[in-house]
């Protein structure tokens, strides 16, 4: 009997080892289940969030670039209250939209044409890169005073103050008028100032373009009414064609009368300009676009054609008030923007690209008059007026 017990006790630990050993695999396998439930569970949510931020980037990436275009489009706003002024003017424009036929099909004509023109350029300029020039060297104490002609009526201020001052200076050329015949590159007096002036090393001259077309616009344009009557819009879609010839015509008509060649830079008027525009004159030899400099303080295209210092404005009910113009600077106020402009500026003025324009429709109180303090005070600073090509170049250039 005891080895009967003995063996029935084996056979009960046997039993129960056999038990145990089973009940261990199943807990392993429910825990190998569940872990590797748990790790796909885990990759199916890593690859949905993946998918979700793929996704998500292209939209971002959609949307950054189709608000790029619309920033490309609008720069020229942001960068020239000339070009605000425009915008302006068209606003109070109130141009009927006719409903004749034939204006119709023209309007339909205008459209395919300016979307031809569009893919033209852009296959002309894709392997082309534009360069649009703010700021010069900001690692030497330089500043580009430039000057867009106009009329050229302050020609000879800006010859008195090379002469005082030995300041060095920018003219950008332009005929100012779409006419063939006549505008400010016509003037006797004119071209008497840009000879003289072209003899000597203190100035250099770039390219404004003939007609002094707003370009962003010309290109754009729809409306064959706003083209008729808006005198900054070509009559008709601004081609490749007609932009070569727009720089061409001022290049030649300086070199005749200078028998000299023209700087290969070019600032279009308003700072009407784009990324296709640049790469479009990079094509035809004009890589470097010279806009004007700016910061937290604001931008140096200073408002000398801004002369209406008051305008009338209509309050909640209705009625005129006469306002102070928001855009007008009196000269003291000009001056007293530069020095801040230079002062909150970490690189001062080092490099800095400043706009304005000889000929002003201000009758007193002109912003070439405040040019002689704003000389010597930045002279006393250690401040040298040279040229664009000067600014851009990385050397310190002695007058």
């Amino acid at each position: 009997m005891e080895e009967q017990e003995v063996q029935d006790i084996v056979n009960e630990l046997s039993k129960d080892i056999s038990r145990d050993a089973q009940i261990r695999d199943k807990i392993k396998t429910l825990v190998l289940r569940v872990t590797i439930g748990v790790v796909v569970v885990f990759l199916l949510s890593i690859g949905i969030y993946l998918l979700y931020l793929k996704f998500s980037l292209s939209k971002v990436e959609e949307d950054l670039a189709l608000k790029q275009n619309t920033i490309d489009d609008l720069e020229s706003s942001l960068n020239s209250l000339m070009y605000a002024e425009q915008l302006r003017e068209e606003e109070l424009l109130k141009i009927r939209e006719s409903s004749d036929d034939s204006e119709t099909v023209f309007t339909d004509s205008l459209d395919r044409k300016v979307l031809k023109n569009l893919k033209i350029m852009e296959a002309a300029s894709k392997d082309y890169k534009g360069k649009n020039i703010s700021r010069g060297n900001e690692n030497f104490p330089e500043i580009a005073l430039t000057f867009d002609l106009a009329s050229g009526d302050e020609l000879k201020n800006v010859e008195n103050l090379i002469k005082k001052y030995g300041i060095r200076v920018t003219i950008f050329l332009s005929n100012e008028r779409a006419q063939d015949t006549s505008g400010s590159f016509f003037l006797s007096s004119n071209l008497k100032f840009i000879k003289s002036m072209a003899k000597s090393e203190n100035v250099e001259f770039g390219n404004h373009t003939w007609s002094h077309y707003n370009y962003v616009r010309s290109i754009h344009e729809t409306s064959f009414k706003k083209r008729r009557v808006l005198e900054y819009l070509s009559k008709d879609v601004l081609t490749l064609e007609r932009m070569a010839e727009e720089l061409f015509r001022v290049e030649l008509k300086f070199e005749d009368l200078t028998n000299k060649k023209l700087k290969k830079f070019y600032r279009l008027p308003y700072g009407a300009v784009n990324s296709l525009i640049l790469n479009s004159h990079a094509s035809i030899g004009y890589e470097n676009h010279i806009m004007w400099s700016k910061n937290s303080v604001g931008s140096l295209d200073l408002p000398d054609y801004i002369y209406k210092q008051f305008l009338t404005r209509y309050n909640e009910k209705g009625k005129p008030q006469v306002v102070k113009n928001p855009l007008y600077k009196t000269g003291r106020e000009t001056l007293d923007f530069l020095y801040k402009w230079e002062n909150r500026d970490k690189n001062g003025m080092n490099g800095a690209i400043i706009l304005m324009h000889l000929g002003s429709p201000r009758k007193f109180d002109k912003l070439i008059d405040i040019l002689p303090e704003f000389i010597e005070t930045m002279q006393k600073k250690g401040y040298q007026f040279v040229t664009v090509s000067e600014v851009l170049n990385d050397k310190l250039d002695n007058n």
